[in-house]
């Protein structure tokens, strides 16, 4: 009868499950932070790559004109507009035609066939002055404060000298 009347009462005890539920609820509140951090970050990728692509063509396609004697200096691109409002926090839908039948950054290569955070600009000047401002605007989650990508290139006696990318509230 003893025997059977242990296995009865084998079992964690109030306390004990207590402690689990304190310790459980302190990695959490570790946890979702980090894991929201690590989110953004994964976003904010993007304009970093992206612009990194149209330094390297504003580059090429300085370079290529100042070969060819034609006028030197940078591509005027005007910013893409996304298809869905910034500001949202969520992906905007591909706008292939938007990207492709815009001259400006076809000359640089440049173009996004997939769902992005950020909308794209990069004006260019050309002459004495010639210099650019490649620049990513956007929103990864939702508020009112835009994080921006920027990185500017001038071209002073003949010599092509460039920045690191400046970042403004990156994870807002």
């Amino acid at each position: 009868m003893k025997r059977s009347l242990k296995k009865l009462m084998a079992g964690f005890t109030l306390v004990e499950l207590m402690i689990v539920v304190v310790i459980l609820g302190i990695l959490a509140a570790v946890a979702i932070p980090a894991f929201s951090r690590y989110i953004k970050r994964s976003k904010t990728a993007e304009a970093s790559g992206n612009i990194a692509k149209i330094y390297q063509g504003q580059v090429t396609y300085y370079q290529q004109s100042s070969e060819t004697a034609t006028s030197t200096g940078f591509v005027n691109a005007a910013t893409v507009t996304p298809a869905a409002p910034l500001g949202t926090g969520a992906k905007h839908p591909a706008n292939v035609a938007a990207w492709v039948n815009n001259a400006e950054w076809t000359a640089i290569g440049f173009s996004l066939d997939g769902p992005h955070y950020y909308s794209y600009s990069c004006p260019g000047t050309t002459g004495a002055t010639a210099g650019f401002s490649a620049t990513a605007n956007g929103n990864i989650d939702g508020d009112t404060t835009q994080s921006t990508f920027q990185r500017v290139a001038n071209v002073a006696n003949g010599e092509l000298t460039g920045g690191p990318i400046r970042i403004t509230s990156e994870l807002e």
